[in-house]
């Protein structure tokens, strides 16, 4: 079963860049959370055998209608946005009702799922057409680059949605810092697609924190696919749950050192209810498959990043608060990245299809002349 897209992206300055895309998605029977459609059926496997996770994966097949694909550059931004094509951390959602239970669609354009060999491993955040935020322990021990995938437009794990978008990634660049002066510290990574994000009402960037960003009176938010008990429990359904920010002096007095939590780090947690915070630890911080998710604010109706899930003790400690990476702290390294890092090359026309064009354009001129 195929469905198709057909994106049609007009950015500003650039040509109008149309896209047709094909999509397949195969059913597995594999334990961890895969993207499958319940509407599909793939080949059946008897006991002992296995598939490979490669069949797992959406299928894009992208078929450019232009005869050459440009890549260009945004000029350098500001603040905390990349893109000048879309208001970054915005979002469109569509309240519905259902059983007295308010639920929220579009609510978190900028999630992104990391998959690695099939399987979702981690989560991160969109920050640009071509860019990826995420931690870079998901990227490390020699993970081939080829391996991952990218997933944007995806709230079920099982499902893919009709904005969901799957990409392959062309480069990681993890932050030099990473493991360097503490196991946890410089743990962030960007990721550059192969190709464009195409953005929607479902597809949207996350501004970034700045620098002199200040934490005060927000209501934060950390999403994700992870666990949701000791047990390893994992969701199908991307999970929200609201934190409160703790102070960094405090954070460095629960962890017992002040050099255990660095300046490059923050922490969130409710410290007030054992319970809450077990939650909360559970439903949003360092088990398997949310790490490297956002951690996002809302200032005056625009939501920001200030962390990327990094790790923590769990529900075993619930005095422990969740620590993530300061996006503050790596802003500039994360603009100096995406501004001049150069695009990944796009692919020529074949000759079948430039020969293509070129006969449809002759029939076309013959059947013009016939009528005159």
């Amino acid at each position: 079963m195929l469905s198709r897209f057909n994106a049609i992206v007009c950015l500003g300055t650039v040509a109008c860049l149309c896209r047709h895309k094909l999509h397949a998605v195969a059913l597995t029977s594999m334990r961890h959370s895969h993207l499958m459609d319940a509407a599909l059926t793939g080949p059946h496997t008897g006991p002992g055998e296995s598939r490979t996770p490669s069949l797992l994966k959406l299928l894009f097949l992208l078929s450019h209608t232009l005869a050459a694909a440009t890549a260009y550059r945004h000029p350098a931004s500001e603040g905390v946005a990349f893109s000048h094509d879309v208001a970054c951390g915005q979002h469109h959602m569509q309240r519905k009702i259902m059983g007295g239970v308010v639920t929220l669609e579009k609510k978190w354009p900028w999630q992104v799922s990391v998959h690695y060999a099939g399987f979702h491993i981690c989560g991160g955040s969109i920050i640009d057409e071509y860019w990826i935020m995420s931690a870079a322990h998901c990227f490390d021990r020699n993970k081939i680059t080829e391996a991952f995938d990218m997933y944007v437009g995806l709230v079920d794990l099982r499902v893919a949605g009709n904005h969901t978008q799957w990409f392959e990634v062309n480069k990681v660049i993890i932050h030099p810092t990473y493991e360097v002066y503490h196991p946890g510290g410089g743990n962030i990574a960007l990721v550059q697609l192969k190709t464009r994000i195409v953005f929607s009402d479902s597809v949207l960037p996350i501004c970034i924190a700045p620098p002199d960003v200040t934490l005060l009176n927000l209501s934060c938010w950390v999403t994700g696919w992870g666990s949701i008990s000791q047990q390893g429990d994992t969701s199908d359904k991307l999970q929200e749950v609201q934190l409160p920010l703790v102070p960094l002096p405090l954070c460095q007095l629960l962890y017992g050192h002040t050099s255990y939590i660095l300046p490059d780090m923050l922490c969130a947690g409710d410290l007030r209810d054992m319970k809450t915070a077990c939650e909360f630890t559970r439903n949003s911080s360092f088990f398997w498959g949310d790490s490297g998710g956002p951690l996002v604010c809302e200032f005056n109706h625009t939501w920001m990043q200030i962390g990327v899930v990094s790790w923590g003790h769990g529900c075993t400690y619930p005095m422990y608060p969740a620590v993530y990476a300061r996006v503050s702290f790596f802003s500039e390294w994360i603009h100096y990245h995406v501004e001049n890092t150069p695009l990944p090359l796009q692919p020529l026309p074949t000759l079948s299809s430039t020969a293509g064009a070129a006969i449809n354009v002759l029939v076309t001129s013959l059947a013009v002349l016939s009528t005159v």
